[in-house]
């Protein structure tokens, strides 16, 4: 089971009331995980929320495939600063792509954020420029999921819209899940893992009421950082 399916369903399971009135086991890929209640299982399929680019041609993109340079670096900073931060401390660092010097952008940035992780003081934000773009660094505490070292990259041609961005993101992972659970046996819900971190459950609660998209879930849940479960009004395009 991958990290964000085992943390989706623990999650999942302290929503229902515990293991003692639900268990969870491995699926078949689809769907990614079974619970298990006192006298009926449920499949579970669990895919992330992650924010879109609008391309030039008008399609849409994957911020995440788009920003990989950054995300994968935020990923290096993990490993080469997040040593020495304090066990109960994490840096937020957010960058904005593209940059023009990508060797340099890489070294000053971690030179920076090194200076930072001597004396970080919890909430403390700092802002610098390094090779013209833009660079954050709040001090919050330790993430759920281990991380030293957690970011967001900015992308200039992302919207700035939250609501639109959890529309088409939420949009697409429903129909594109659903296309890939439809043939399973029922019933089958959809967990969605939110990497859109503008966005939380009100936002996705709102936006929910106008998708029209058809689905095969009979129930779907967001899952937030703090493992916090949210239903989703499921029923609507409902198949």
């Amino acid at each position: 089971m991958r990290p964000d399916e085992e943390f989706v369903s623990h999650a999942l399971v302290a929503f229902f009331g515990g293991p003692s009135f639900v268990s969870v086991s491995d699926g078949e890929d689809p769907p990614d995980l079974y619970l298990t209640f006192k006298e009926s299982r449920v499949g579970v399929e669990v895919t992330r929320l992650s924010q879109f680019t609008f391309e030039p041609d008008g399609t849409l993109g994957n911020r995440t495939t788009k920003d990989c340079f950054g995300i994968q670096f935020l990923e290096d900073l993990n490993v080469i600063v997040g040593l020495s931060l304090p066990s109960n401390i994490s840096l937020l660092v957010g960058v904005k792509m593209p940059v023009p010097n990508a060797a340099k952008f890489k070294k000053n940035l971690a030179t920076w954020v090194s200076q930072i992780a001597i004396d970080p003081v919890l909430g403390e934000r700092h802002e610098t420029m390094i090779e013209d773009s833009k660079v954050t660094i709040t001090v919050v505490t330790e993430r759920f999921t281990g991380k030293k070292i957690v970011g967001f990259v900015a992308n200039s041609n992302s919207s700035a819209d939250i609501l639109l961005n959890a529309r088409l993101v939420l949009e697409d992972r429903i129909r594109k899940k659903s296309d890939l659970c439809g043939p399973l046996t029922k019933p089958v819900w959809l967990a969605l893992l939110n990497d859109y971190w503008l966005a939380d459950d009100d936002s996705y609660a709102l936006v929910a009421r106008l998708i029209t998209t058809t689905h095969c879930f009979e129930r779907i849940f967001l899952v937030c950082e703090n493992a916090i479960v949210t239903e989703i009004d499921a029923r609507v395009g409902h198949l």
